[in-house]
């Protein structure tokens, strides 16, 4: 882990979002064994709701932004997931259950199920945890905010595909 890194990040959400005019502490740790990977925790005591945005959109732009501020600040790439209050893991386990969930209907049912309209965030999270599912193959339709992922059963030698 780069601790200069670390402290680059810090300094870069916590002036972020005191410009936005959100007080907050921030602590950013390295993802271990993986260089260059953080995960920054911001606590904001209050109006977490306007920080977040609905769906988490607000969020998103403001780990857009980081980004972007930390292309000047780092010469390497760094990638960086920014959360509040614990926004982003929650919302993170609410979508592994609908992922599984669908994954269990498309083989049950030997069908395609179409999730609801997701962000790009929600989306590589349902595409990352059902990767691990040899069963099941996804992939994104749509366009715009009508995009969605679509979890499909893939068919196992035999001809059929295999419950989870």
């Amino acid at each position: 882990m780069n601790k200069l890194h670390q402290e680059i990040i810090k300094e870069t959400v916590v002036e972020l979002l005191q410009k936005l005019g959100f007080e907050a502490s921030v602590e950013v740790t390295g993802e271990q064994g993986t260089p260059n990977i953080f995960f920054c925790m911001a606590r904001v005591e209050k109006d977490q709701n306007f920080l977040i945005g609905q769906y988490g959109t607000n969020l998103a732009a403001v780990q857009h932004l980081v980004r972007v501020m930390l292309r000047k600040k780092i010469e390497e790439r760094v990638n960086i997931v920014v959360d509040v209050n614990d926004y982003f893991l929650e919302k993170r386990t609410v979508l592994e259950k609908e992922a599984e969930k669908a994954a269990f209907e498309a083989l049950e049912n030997n069908i395609s199920v179409a999730l609801r309209p997701m962000l790009p965030y929600e989306r590589k999270v349902v595409h990352s945890f059902l990767a691990k599912n040899p069963n099941v193959s996804t992939e994104s339709v749509g366009r715009g905010e009508e995009r969605k992922v679509m979890v499909s059963p893939k068919i196992i030698e035999n001809g059929s595909a295999d419950l989870i």
